[in-house]
């Protein structure tokens, strides 16, 4: 991740990471909280000349730019907007972190990676603006590639307005239900690669610590329920093919990001990683069910399907809620990203 003002020294090295086996660079467009209250080394943005020189370097290089995408101007003028009328309550973040900044950003983070002639992937795609944008460029053939998560595909910005509404909080902000629908027409019809998560895991008191737009927490426990929620709601519920349903849990992820054939396939030569559900699984979740946190927005989430044994190169990891990996099983793969990824919109 690359953050702030980034020095040409820095933009310098982008090749050698290339080649070192480090192909995809993460950067955001805005510094996401207000920054009347961050330090200088907290901000995020990234500017557009930075990133133009960054993907310039991918361009040439193999590499692939990921981009959390907001317009900050929007951000910061509505954070200021909101304090202005005295509207702070932690449920109108989504008024803050909205569908105007994410179309805006999407379409200028777009054009400067046309001009460079580099791939892109854009994270936590969360409106329907971000989704037509990669359609668009996608239908322009240019290599585009975007992930929404489990809970904005679940979840909208009416759940804020529950007494434990920060709970569901995370960047950019949920959503309209119109919104939520449009991302699972993405999922289902094209235009969004893959179901991804926000792993940034706080506990339930800090969570619910925040009662304002300036202070909410974002981030929320949504890797171990990746995949048992998005075989109910999108195999189960919407009739997503198997093919389909592997494809935007695994494969598209190992062929965007440079894993492929060794990940994502289940096939001669590639890591024996694999997951098996039980479709007869039929329950509530409770917390007894998971195992990140003294809390989570799936508690109390009905689930059809669900994850029962889990294989890392033909090791069982997890079977039965038992884990039996250790501080040894990690390994580090030097990553390529195919040729076809990098050229048009492959996956």
């Amino acid at each position: 991740m690359l953050l702030g003002e980034i020095p040409f020294r820095v933009i310098d090295q982008v090749p050698e990471a290339i080649q070192g086996g480090f192909p995809t660079f993460k950067i955001f467009t805005t510094n996401i909280r207000p920054t009347e209250v961050m330090s200088g080394d907290q901000r995020r943005l990234v500017g557009m000349g930075h990133l133009s020189g960054l993907m310039d370097q991918t361009a040439a290089h193999g590499g692939l730019m990921f981009v959390h995408a907001e317009d900050d101007d929007i951000v910061q003028y509505m954070y200021r907007k909101l304090t202005e009328e005295e509207r702070t309550e932690w449920f109108n973040i989504h008024e803050v972190h909205n569908n105007q900044s994410e179309d805006l950003a999407f379409r200028r983070v777009l054009r400067v990676a046309e001009l460079a002639g580099s791939a892109l992937y854009f994270v936590h795609v969360s409106a329907k603006e971000g989704l037509n944008a990669i359609r668009e460029a996608r239908g322009r053939g240019l290599p585009v590639y975007g992930e929404t998560l489990h809970n904005y595909v679940s979840f909208t910005a009416e759940d804020y307005k529950k007494p434990d509404g920060p709970k569901y909080h995370t960047y950019p902000s949920l959503k309209s239900e119109e919104d939520r629908v449009a991302l699972w027409d993405g999922l289902l019809n094209g235009g969004i690669n893959s179901m991804a998560t926000d792993g940034s895991c706080t506990d339930y008191a800090m969570k619910l610590a925040g009662r304002t737009i300036h202070d909410v927490s974002g981030g929320h426990h949504g890797i171990e329920t990746r995949m048992g929620i998005t075989y109910g709601e999108a195999v189960v519920k919407r009739g997503m093919s198997l093919e389909q349903f592997v494809e935007v849990t695994s494969t598209n992820a190992a062929r965007i990001m440079g894993y492929y054939p060794r990940k994502g396939a289940i096939a001669p030569g590639s890591d024996a990683d694999i997951v098996l559900i039980d479709p007869s699984i039929k329950k509530t979740l409770s917390l007894d069910d998971l195992h990140l946190g003294d809390y989570s927005i799936w508690e109390g989430w009905d689930v059809s399907g669900w994850p029962v044994t889990t294989i890392l190169r033909g090791k069982v990891m997890v079977e039965n809620g038992q884990f039996f990996g250790d501080l040894n099983d990690g390994q580090f793969i030097p990553r390529r990203i195919a040729p076809d990824i990098l050229n048009k919109p492959a996956c």
